[in-house]
């Protein structure tokens, strides 16, 4: 069975079970499980080892682990002093997980262990983390200070590599595969790096991203990314411009009637690629997902 998590600004966090919301004839879907939060969820991150292990960051800094089966905390990490944004899990090694926050801090915790093990000082607020999928050692984060950084975590002094180029906040790093990484940020820009070299491989341009976090994730040679357009935009790794759009529908309200289509501030909050597939899950700002198939 497959599971997909969707959380945010309610304070819940409501697992569905893939299939069961493909085979469903209506479009209002009962989530398998829902857990209560105290504060708006900023992440969620699957663990690749743990069947039900879920990770997740919310706005009061807390990184907190789940049972998501049985819906309930496993562990609290309670050391950021601000707000945090992202949190991630190591693919090769289970145990570890990465959060990055406001306090521009890096901790990097053992699932098995009160306190972080690592801790990777920024200079401004770190926006996202994301673990290398095939290299243990290997963490990028994207930060306020327009810059994608990339570490050794052997050596947490000295980052291997930062990566230059766009003109506002970093929002997301990606691994697009093990060498190259798809960065995103406020400047409407997807970057793509290869972690060797210090440019930019590739610069995407077509969505509209200038406030708000739109999600990204990567899937080989293609990447997907919100828009604040209400729009999910996705490009092929070898092209500037992108290759498909969907259109999220507006949900208007009676009062609302007479607004005009353009007037909505709507825009695509997250996105994730269902792992080895064509098929993508996002979701807007009004709470609408989607479960798309690219064909």
């Amino acid at each position: 069975m497959t599971f997909f998590a969707i959380a945010g600004v309610t304070k819940k966090i409501k697992v569905f079970e893939y299939d069961t919301v493909i085979m469903d004839a209506v479009d209002i879907h009962y989530p398998a499980h829902e857990m209560v939060c105290h504060s708006k969820i900023s992440s969620v991150c699957w663990s690749a080892y743990h069947k039900g292990m879920l990770a997740s960051s919310d706005y009061e800094g807390t990184v907190t682990l789940w049972d998501a089966f049985s819906a309930t905390k496993t562990r609290l990490f309670q050391e950021h002093e601000k707000r945090c944004w992202s949190v991630d899990f190591n693919r090769v090694d289970p145990k570890l997980l990465a959060s990055g926050s406001d306090d521009a801090k890096v901790k990097l915790w053992a699932t098995n262990q009160e306190h972080s093990v690592t801790c990777l000082e920024a200079k401004a607020n770190v926006c996202c983390v994301k673990f290398n999928p095939s290299k243990m050692y290997s963490l990028a984060f994207g930060s306020a200070d327009h810059c994608v950084h990339y570490y050794d975590l052997r050596y947490p002094k000295q980052p291997l590599n930062v990566f230059k180029g766009h003109r506002k906040a970093v929002s997301y790093t990606r691994f697009v595969n093990s060498e190259e990484i798809v960065s995103a940020s406020t400047d409407s820009q997807l970057k793509l790096w290869n972690v060797e070299k210090p440019h930019c491989l590739r610069t995407f341009r077509g969505h509209v991203n200038e406030k708000n976090f739109v999600g990204l994730a990567g899937n080989d040679d293609y990447i997907a990314c919100g828009s604040e357009n209400n729009s999910l935009y996705v490009y092929y790794k070898g092209l500037s411009k992108q290759l498909l759009t969907f259109k999220f529908d507006t949900v208007r309200s009676v009062l609302d009637k007479d607004k005009k289509e353009e007037d909505g501030n709507e825009f695509v909050s997250a996105v994730s690629w269902r792992t080895g597939s064509n098929v993508v899950v996002a979701a807007n700002s009004q709470g609408t997902i989607k479960v798309l198939e690219l064909v």
